[in-house]
């Protein structure tokens, strides 16, 4: 049972950082072309902005989809434990779900000050 916790825990740990490290590659992909005067910081804020939300919904289908994956080899009978830890472990990944939303949330409006900050930074220089 102390196993099943660790893993649990692991892949949630595990789907946390995935969003994050791939909020940060979005992130830096899309402050390039701002930092060079090829988009506009709104355009990039709207990219990155769709990017962060789109990558939560992908992360926690591969964890849930595991887990479920993980349940069906056990090879045991369903029994009425097996289907609320199920019912559990959907909960979990929902609210991981709209925490990571939450975080993206965040992360948007910042790198949307960023890019502003980034393209003024780029049109002083270009004007001067």
């Amino acid at each position: 049972m102390d196993d099943d916790f660790l893993l649990l825990n692991g892949l949630l740990l595990l789907g946390f950082v995935t969003c994050a490290l791939l909020a940060l590659v979005a992130f830096f992909a899309w402050q390039r072309p701002v930092s060079q005067g090829r988009i506009g910081p709104l355009e990039a804020s709207l990219g990155y902005a769709l990017c962060v939300a789109a990558v939560p919904p992908a992360v926690w289908w591969c964890v849930g989809a595991y887990l479920r994956r993980l349940q069906g080899l056990s090879g045991n009978a369903p029994s009425f434990w097996t289907h609320l830890a199920d019912i559990g472990v959907a909960f979990i990944v929902f609210a991981c779900l709209w925490v990571s939303w939450a975080v993206a949330f965040a992360l948007a409006c910042l790198a949307a000050w960023r890019f502003s900050v980034c393209a003024r930074r780029w049109r002083e220089g270009v004007g001067a």
